[in-house]
């Protein structure tokens, strides 16, 4: 993936996350997971550049998972929809 294609799948998963199902959510920040593993695998670019992405990344991870009632970084497994 290139920086573009991440940033702009976080702006349409940060757009459009409210209206999924808790299941669905929970599969949207494994997403966002692989996308900072992405950010991890770009050629050399600004570092604050991705650093800023990073963050947002994260904090959108944490606010959906604060959503489903879970402190962030606890979520369950996201291959266990049964436990929301």
């Amino acid at each position: 993936m290139t920086l573009l294609e991440i940033t702009d799948r976080y702006e349409e998963i940060r757009e459009t996350w409210r209206d999924e199902t808790p299941t669905a959510q929970l599969t949207i920040v494994a997403d966002l997971d692989d996308l900072l593993g992405e950010l991890d695998r770009l050629e050399p670019v600004d570092p604050d550049l991705l650093d800023e992405l990073r963050g947002r990344i994260e904090i959108l991870m944490d606010e959906i998972e604060i959503g489903l009632g879970f402190e962030p970084g606890e979520i369950p497994d996201a291959g266990t929809p049964d436990t929301i």
